[in-house]
Protein backbone atom coordinates (compact mmCIF):
# COMPACT_ATOMS: atom_id res chain seq x y z
CA UNK A 1 0.00 0.00 0.00
CA UNK A 2 1.13 3.44 -0.56
CA UNK A 3 0.89 6.60 1.58
CA UNK A 4 0.18 9.56 -0.92
CA UNK A 5 -1.91 9.94 -4.07
CA UNK A 6 -2.80 12.18 -6.32
CA UNK A 7 -6.29 13.42 -6.34
CA UNK A 8 -7.33 16.03 -8.53
CA UNK A 9 -6.67 18.98 -10.47
CA UNK A 10 -7.24 22.20 -9.14
CA UNK A 11 -8.58 26.29 -10.28
CA UNK A 12 -7.79 29.27 -8.72
CA UNK A 13 -9.55 32.54 -9.96
CA UNK A 14 -10.20 36.20 -9.72
CA UNK A 15 -10.64 37.01 -13.39
CA UNK A 16 -13.22 38.87 -14.94
CA UNK A 17 -15.59 36.35 -17.61
CA UNK A 18 -15.18 38.75 -20.18
CA UNK A 19 -11.77 41.13 -21.53
CA UNK A 20 -13.66 44.34 -22.31
CA UNK A 21 -14.84 46.85 -20.35
CA UNK A 22 -18.42 46.45 -21.39
CA UNK A 23 -21.12 44.80 -19.63
CA UNK A 24 -21.05 42.03 -18.63
CA UNK A 25 -17.61 42.14 -16.94
CA UNK A 26 -18.24 40.45 -13.84
CA UNK A 27 -15.34 39.30 -11.65
CA UNK A 28 -15.43 35.46 -10.43
CA UNK A 29 -13.25 34.81 -7.46
CA UNK A 30 -13.53 30.68 -7.59
CA UNK A 31 -11.97 28.50 -4.93
CA UNK A 32 -11.08 24.73 -4.38
CA UNK A 33 -13.15 22.86 -2.14
CA UNK A 34 -12.42 18.99 -0.89
CA UNK A 35 -14.50 17.02 1.46
CA UNK A 36 -12.69 14.58 3.33
CA UNK A 37 -14.19 11.28 5.26
CA UNK A 38 -13.16 9.07 8.03
CA UNK A 39 -14.84 6.10 8.48
CA UNK A 40 -12.16 4.34 10.76
CA UNK A 41 -11.51 4.06 14.22
CA UNK A 42 -7.90 5.92 14.22
CA UNK A 43 -7.31 9.91 14.46
CA UNK A 44 -5.22 10.83 11.21
CA UNK A 45 -2.84 13.53 10.44
CA UNK A 46 -3.28 14.86 6.50
CA UNK A 47 -1.22 16.80 4.37
CA UNK A 48 -2.32 18.77 1.05
CA UNK A 49 0.17 19.60 -1.19
CA UNK A 50 -0.50 22.16 -4.41
CA UNK A 51 1.31 22.30 -7.10
CA UNK A 52 1.18 24.94 -9.75
CA UNK A 53 3.93 25.99 -11.37
CA UNK A 54 2.97 28.78 -14.33
CA UNK A 55 2.11 30.39 -12.51
CA UNK A 56 3.98 29.94 -9.14
CA UNK A 57 1.51 28.81 -6.48
CA UNK A 58 4.35 29.92 -4.20
CA UNK A 59 4.06 33.13 -4.81
CA UNK A 60 0.62 33.89 -5.96
CA UNK A 61 -1.58 34.78 -3.12
CA UNK A 62 -3.92 32.42 -1.41
CA UNK A 63 -5.93 31.27 1.90
CA UNK A 64 -6.28 27.58 3.18
CA UNK A 65 -9.34 26.59 5.68
CA UNK A 66 -9.89 23.24 7.84
CA UNK A 67 -13.05 23.00 9.07
CA UNK A 68 -14.90 19.62 11.06
CA UNK A 69 -16.78 21.49 13.58
CA UNK A 70 -17.60 24.29 11.50
CA UNK A 71 -15.10 26.98 13.11
CA UNK A 72 -13.13 27.04 9.59
CA UNK A 73 -9.86 27.43 10.84
CA UNK A 74 -7.46 29.36 8.84
CA UNK A 75 -3.87 27.05 8.12
CA UNK A 76 -0.31 27.89 7.59
CA UNK A 77 1.47 26.61 4.98
CA UNK A 78 4.61 24.44 5.66
CA UNK A 79 7.70 26.30 5.47
CA UNK A 80 8.90 25.15 1.52
CA UNK A 81 12.02 23.29 1.17
CA UNK A 82 15.60 25.16 0.62
CA UNK A 83 16.80 22.27 -1.85
CA UNK A 84 13.41 21.25 -2.96
CA UNK A 85 10.71 22.70 -5.96
CA UNK A 86 9.54 26.24 -4.54
CA UNK A 87 6.17 25.97 -6.96
CA UNK A 88 4.41 23.97 -4.12
CA UNK A 89 2.44 25.01 -1.04
CA UNK A 90 1.78 22.32 1.68
CA UNK A 91 -0.86 22.13 4.63
CA UNK A 92 -1.19 19.81 7.46
CA UNK A 93 -3.93 19.16 9.66
CA UNK A 94 -5.96 16.60 11.65
CA UNK A 95 -9.15 14.60 10.81
CA UNK A 96 -10.48 12.69 14.01
CA UNK A 97 -12.23 9.16 13.94
CA UNK A 98 -15.27 8.73 12.13
CA UNK A 99 -15.60 12.50 10.93
CA UNK A 100 -15.83 14.63 8.34
CA UNK A 101 -13.73 17.85 7.48
CA UNK A 102 -13.64 19.85 4.60
CA UNK A 103 -10.53 21.61 3.13
CA UNK A 104 -10.87 25.00 1.30
CA UNK A 105 -7.89 26.93 -0.94
CA UNK A 106 -8.78 30.42 -2.23
CA UNK A 107 -7.18 33.18 -3.55
CA UNK A 108 -6.41 35.57 -0.84
CA UNK A 109 -9.00 38.24 -1.59
CA UNK A 110 -8.08 40.23 1.98
CA UNK A 111 -5.22 41.46 0.46
CA UNK A 112 -5.79 44.43 -1.05
CA UNK A 113 -5.78 44.90 -4.44
CA UNK A 114 -6.55 41.28 -5.20
CA UNK A 115 -10.33 42.03 -6.25
CA UNK A 116 -9.77 45.42 -8.11
CA UNK A 117 -6.62 43.48 -10.32
CA UNK A 118 -8.74 40.56 -11.14
CA UNK A 119 -5.67 38.78 -12.42
CA UNK A 120 -5.92 35.22 -10.39
CA UNK A 121 -5.66 32.51 -12.65
CA UNK A 122 -3.49 29.22 -11.18
CA UNK A 123 -3.94 25.87 -11.77
CA UNK A 124 -2.36 22.77 -10.73
CA UNK A 125 -2.49 19.29 -9.19
CA UNK A 126 -3.86 18.35 -5.55
CA UNK A 127 -1.83 15.54 -3.52
CA UNK A 128 -3.03 13.51 -0.27
CA UNK A 129 -0.34 12.40 1.84
CA UNK A 130 -1.26 10.28 4.96
CA UNK A 131 1.47 11.39 7.51
CA UNK A 132 0.13 9.24 10.38
CA UNK A 133 -2.03 7.67 12.26
CA UNK A 134 -3.18 6.74 16.02
CA UNK A 135 -3.21 3.00 14.97
CA UNK A 136 -1.70 0.58 12.29
CA UNK A 137 -2.95 -0.59 9.39
CA UNK A 138 -4.65 0.28 6.10
CA UNK A 139 -7.04 3.51 6.01
CA UNK A 140 -9.62 3.98 3.91
CA UNK A 141 -10.57 7.75 3.46
CA UNK A 142 -13.76 8.80 1.18
CA UNK A 143 -12.70 11.60 -0.68
CA UNK A 144 -15.49 14.77 -2.97
CA UNK A 145 -13.72 17.50 -4.62
CA UNK A 146 -15.83 20.87 -5.92
CA UNK A 147 -14.55 24.03 -7.07
CA UNK A 148 -17.22 26.52 -6.40
CA UNK A 149 -17.04 30.31 -7.17
CA UNK A 150 -18.94 33.72 -6.66
CA UNK A 151 -20.03 35.69 -9.24
CA UNK A 152 -19.50 39.74 -7.77
CA UNK A 153 -22.28 42.13 -9.31
CA UNK A 154 -21.83 44.43 -12.64
CA UNK A 155 -19.66 46.91 -11.86
CA UNK A 156 -15.87 48.22 -13.33
CA UNK A 157 -12.40 47.15 -11.42
CA UNK A 158 -14.15 47.78 -7.99
CA UNK A 159 -17.65 46.00 -8.05
CA UNK A 160 -20.57 47.85 -6.28
CA UNK A 161 -21.26 46.79 -2.60
CA UNK A 162 -25.17 45.95 -3.29
CA UNK A 163 -26.11 43.98 -6.61
CA UNK A 164 -26.68 40.41 -8.06
CA UNK A 165 -24.40 37.93 -6.51
CA UNK A 166 -24.51 34.50 -7.80
CA UNK A 167 -22.56 31.12 -7.57
CA UNK A 168 -21.07 28.52 -9.25
CA UNK A 169 -20.50 24.68 -7.78
CA UNK A 170 -19.23 21.91 -10.30
CA UNK A 171 -17.78 18.44 -9.32
CA UNK A 172 -13.95 17.40 -10.42
CA UNK A 173 -13.38 13.97 -11.71
CA UNK A 174 -10.87 12.33 -8.82
CA UNK A 175 -7.36 10.78 -10.05
CA UNK A 176 -8.37 7.31 -8.86
CA UNK A 177 -11.94 7.34 -10.85
CA UNK A 178 -13.69 6.33 -7.41
CA UNK A 179 -14.04 8.34 -4.07
CA UNK A 180 -12.67 5.89 -1.80
CA UNK A 181 -8.93 5.30 -1.44
CA UNK A 182 -6.93 3.29 0.81
CA UNK A 183 -3.76 4.55 2.18
CA UNK A 184 -0.95 3.11 4.92
CA UNK A 185 0.16 5.61 7.42
CA UNK A 186 3.88 6.60 7.31
CA UNK A 187 3.87 7.16 11.28
CA UNK A 188 1.97 5.10 13.56
CA UNK A 189 0.95 6.60 17.11
CA UNK A 190 2.30 9.77 16.19
CA UNK A 191 -1.26 11.46 16.21
CA UNK A 192 -2.61 12.39 20.19
CA UNK A 193 -4.74 9.36 20.90
CA UNK A 194 -8.40 9.07 21.91
CA UNK A 195 -9.23 9.48 25.43
CA UNK A 196 -11.34 7.25 28.14
CA UNK A 197 -14.18 8.89 29.03
CA UNK A 198 -13.50 9.96 32.88
CA UNK A 199 -14.95 7.66 35.40
CA UNK A 200 -17.19 10.53 36.90
CA UNK A 201 -18.89 11.48 33.60
CA UNK A 202 -19.83 7.48 33.39
CA UNK A 203 -20.80 7.52 36.77
CA UNK A 204 -22.95 10.21 36.38
CA UNK A 205 -24.51 8.89 33.09
CA UNK A 206 -25.24 5.80 35.16
CA UNK A 207 -26.68 7.32 38.18
CA UNK A 208 -29.05 9.44 35.76
CA UNK A 209 -30.41 6.64 34.86
CA UNK A 210 -28.97 2.95 35.71
CA UNK A 211 -30.80 1.65 32.10
CA UNK A 212 -28.08 2.79 30.60
CA UNK A 213 -26.20 -0.42 31.64
CA UNK A 214 -29.06 -2.10 30.15
CA UNK A 215 -28.85 0.10 26.94
CA UNK A 216 -25.15 -1.02 26.73
CA UNK A 217 -25.56 -4.27 26.83
CA UNK A 218 -28.21 -4.71 23.92
CA UNK A 219 -26.86 -1.79 21.83
CA UNK A 220 -25.88 -2.94 18.34
CA UNK A 221 -23.04 -0.13 18.23
CA UNK A 222 -20.82 -1.87 21.01
CA UNK A 223 -21.87 -5.81 20.93
CA UNK A 224 -18.91 -6.36 18.90
CA UNK A 225 -16.57 -4.41 21.47
CA UNK A 226 -14.97 -7.90 22.61
CA UNK A 227 -13.51 -7.94 19.19
CA UNK A 228 -11.85 -4.36 19.22
CA UNK A 229 -8.30 -3.07 20.34
CA UNK A 230 -8.07 -0.99 23.29
CA UNK A 231 -7.94 2.17 21.14
CA UNK A 232 -11.47 1.18 18.99
CA UNK A 233 -13.15 0.41 22.51
CA UNK A 234 -12.31 3.47 24.37
CA UNK A 235 -14.15 5.33 21.06
CA UNK A 236 -16.67 3.08 21.73
CA UNK A 237 -17.58 4.30 24.65
CA UNK A 238 -17.48 7.64 23.76
CA UNK A 239 -20.14 7.04 21.18
CA UNK A 240 -22.15 5.32 23.36
CA UNK A 241 -22.40 8.01 25.95
CA UNK A 242 -22.99 10.61 23.42
CA UNK A 243 -25.51 8.98 21.62
CA UNK A 244 -27.08 8.05 25.33
CA UNK A 245 -27.47 11.31 26.44
CA UNK A 246 -28.80 12.97 22.64
CA UNK A 247 -31.62 10.35 23.56
CA UNK A 248 -32.12 10.74 26.99
CA UNK A 249 -32.68 14.85 25.93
Amino acid sequence: MVSNINVSNYELLVKPIITGAAAPNRTVIQGYFLTISNPTLRNLQIQLTFKGRTPDIASTPVLAFWDVDNSAGSLTPLAADPGGLVCLRSYTFNLPALDTGLFLLQPDITQRGVIANRNIELRGYVRLRLVSASQSGTVTLLLSAQQRGTFLPQGDLNPPAIGDYDQLAYSLPLANGGSEVTLTPESVGLVSALSLPSRERIFREIEANPSVLSNLTNDPLVQQINDLSVEEQKRMVSIFLERFRDNKS
